[in-house]
Order: structure tokens, then sequence, then C-alpha cells
């Protein structure tokens, strides 16, 4: 899913912590990771372009990833 975003894609923690999704390597492997952490911490999407953002979102909340407030 992220090799088909238009722009960069960043994962965000509270912590400032930042996953830049900009190469398929890291977004394979960060993407793995972010889906499992996406369980346990809250985590903020940063896109260059909406559509990315939109795309990403609807998919983590169809799996039901990320930290259900």
């Amino acid at each position: 899913m992220i090799n088909e975003c238009g722009g960069k894609v960043a994962f965000v923690t509270n912590e400032g912590d930042r996953l830049v999704a900009d190469s398929m390597l890291s977004a394979l492997v960060g993407f793995s990771t972010v889906l499992t952490a996406a369980r346990a911490i809250p985590l903020q999407i940063e896109c260059e372009q909406i559509e990315d953002c939109n795309r990403i979102a609807e998919f983590m909340k169809k799996y039901k990833l990320g930290k259900q407030n």
C-alpha cells in the first residue's frame, strides 16, 4: 500500500519519533513495524498528499489498527 502513495509518508509518535517511508525497504520494514506498534501506541500519519493519508487511515480502520480511544 505504501508503494502506491504519491508522496512521502511519515509515521510519528507522541514523543516525536518519526519513521519516513521514502523507499521500498523502509516502507516494507517500517510499515510492518508500524502495524504492530499501532495496536499499542498512538501514531499520527503525515503525508505530502492528502489522498495518501486517507488511503492509509482507511486501511488501518478496516483492520482495526491504531490505538482506540
